[in-house]
């Protein structure tokens, strides 16, 4: 006699089939939300959602394995519940237990066996096991509840900026006027990342970067003695330079204590200068090696291979820092993966510059390079950084290995330059570094810090202009506003300059003397 379910007994299954992979789905998200949570200030909601259908996904598939096996829901999700807290809390449990040992093979042995242990008690057990995973659920839900509630409030008082609020910027730039379309010149932004200034190296490093200096003066480039950049990080300073006008506005919309910088990014990839050029039929590229000036994510890369990414900083804290290769995120996997980006988007620059397109382009690189993580040698030999605090990074014992990775990039920022010219002798070319190098306060002092920190590369290749030189006064705020002039039409008054050392808010705005 066959019995018919009414739909109230099918919804009620339905729910509880959900309830039952809903357990270690809440268990698998906790981990990625609270990492997002320590991070939405810097990063947008949009970056949380691959990561995020990674979890539901995976977890969807163990859970669907396990109920094969042992025919029991409740038995499945609390077996995948397990597999979950081993696999996704293998770093914190083990830096709460041990202190420094989650990446001793003993402890991952440890940790293995135990929930190797409690899994077979599980699997061989014949009582109920809904009151354990009843309990299971309120701990799930009372875990994910702290930091969902936190994004969504976040996320509900912070709406973005309009990128045409006229707060932003006290000036309108005028739209350029040319005559002849047609002469109209490609434009290069090419931004190394904390690339010292050269008294710098020679003062602080006691390194002469002349080679790389005089094999650009043979190809026509200007340098700059004494550019100095606006601000002390990077997104600050690269928004300022593309926008071609500091970031006054921001604090006056935001509040002068805010710390949501994820509007920074935003004027990045979609600036005045790509606008003004865009209105005269440029195309518009964008390329970076990281994520740096990309608000959602870079479209060439994954952002498994971004060192800060929150991808990887999630999956680092897995057992998959434990292992190499294609899905490991040891550390040598990790520099693979960032050295293949590295590649990657710098063969994409330089087939960006010999194709033969229509119509002129303004080209936007950024390079992490030679910023850390140092995984190249002079000669781009692959290499690793053994000390793991970020104090060590800036200090005397990453300087060699900054020195190294900055001889690396030279080679390929001149071999970007001579794809670029072997396609096209008129092509406009800024190497601009974001800022100078990030030295630590115990290693230089507080106030030699603050002024190491902006003072960065800046050097011109401007055919057709022998004798323009360079922006004075030569802050890099001023560099796209020297060059629209020079072959644009426009007549933009070079600003003032000014240099903000970085304080205790990323809109405090409070300049200090340059020496």
């Amino acid at each position: 006699m066959s019995s018919v379910r009414t739909p109230r007994a099918a919804a009620y299954l339905t729910v509880t089939q959900v309830g039952w992979l809903a357990l270690p789905a809440l268990f698998a998200a906790f981990p990625l939300l609270s990492l997002f949570q320590q991070n939405e200030t810097d990063v947008e909601l949009h970056v949380l959602w691959w990561p995020l259908l990674l979890c539901v996904v995976g977890v969807a598939v163990l859970y669907g394995v396990l109920l094969a096996v042992v025919r029991r829901p409740a038995k499945a999700s609390v077996l995948a519940s397990l597999v979950v807290v081993w696999f996704a809390y293998y770093e914190p449990i083990a830096g709460l237990i041990s202190g420094s040992t989650p990446d001793r093979w003993w402890f991952f042995g440890l940790w293995t066996a135990v929930v190797a242990v409690a899994g077979a008690a599980i699997v061989r057990t014949r009582l109920d096991l809904s009151k354990l995973t009843l309990i299971l659920a309120v701990a799930a839900v009372v875990l994910v509840a702290g930091p969902l509630a936190r994004i969504s409030v976040y996320q509900a008082s912070h709406e973005p900026i309009s990128l045409f609020d006229p707060r932003l910027w006290p000036d309108r730039l005028a739209k350029p006027s040319v005559t002849d379309p047609s002469r109209l010149p490609d434009i290069y932004f090419l931004i190394p990342d904390d690339y010292a200034r050269l008294d710098v190296l020679v003062k602080y490093f006691h390194y002469s970067d002349a080679a790389f200096v005089n094999e650009l003066r043979k190809r026509g480039f200007a340098i700059s003695q004494g550019a100095r950049s606006p601000y002390s990080d990077s997104e600050s300073n690269i928004a300022a330079a593309l926008n071609m006008g500091y970031l006054d506005g921001l604090p006056k919309i935001l509040g002068a204590k805010s710390q949501d910088v994820r509007p920074v990014k935003r004027l990045i990839a979609d600036s005045r200068a790509s606008r003004l050029l865009k209105s005269l039929g440029y195309r518009y590229i964008h390329l970076d090696t990281d994520e740096v000036t990309f608000p959602f994510g870079n479209p060439r890369i994954s952002s498994a291979a971004v060192p800060d990414s929150i991808e990887n900083l999630w999956l680092q804290k897995t057992v998959l820092r434990k292992f190499g290769g294609p899905i490991g995120f040891d550390q040598k996997a990790r520099d693979r993966r960032f050295r293949d980006s590295i590649e990657t988007i710098f063969s994409r620059l330089a087939a960006v510059a010999v194709a033969a397109e229509q119509g002129p382009k303004f080209v936007v690189f950024h390079t992490l390079l030679p910023h850390d993580p140092y995984v190249y040698g002079s000669n781009g030999q692959a290499v690793t950084f053994h000390y793991h605090s970020d104090t060590a990074l800036g200090s005397r014992v990453g300087m060699p290995y900054y020195l190294h990775q900055l001889e690396f990039v030279n080679r390929k920022l001149l071999e970007a330059v001579d794809a670029i010219r072997s396609r096209s002798k008129t092509s406009a070319i800024v190497i601009q570094s974001d800022e100078g190098f990030q030295g630590e306060a115990d290693t230089f002092g507080e106030a030699t810090m603050q002024q190491i920190r902006v003072k960065g590369l800046l050097a011109l290749y401007l055919p057709g202009r022998v004798d323009a030189g360079v922006p004075k006064p030569p802050n890099t705020v001023n560099t796209l506003r020297f060059l629209f002039n020079q072959y644009l039409g426009t007549h933009y008054p070079l600003l003032p300059t000014h240099s903000y050392p970085e304080l205790d808010y990323p809109y405090q705005f409070e300049e200090m003397r340059v020496r």
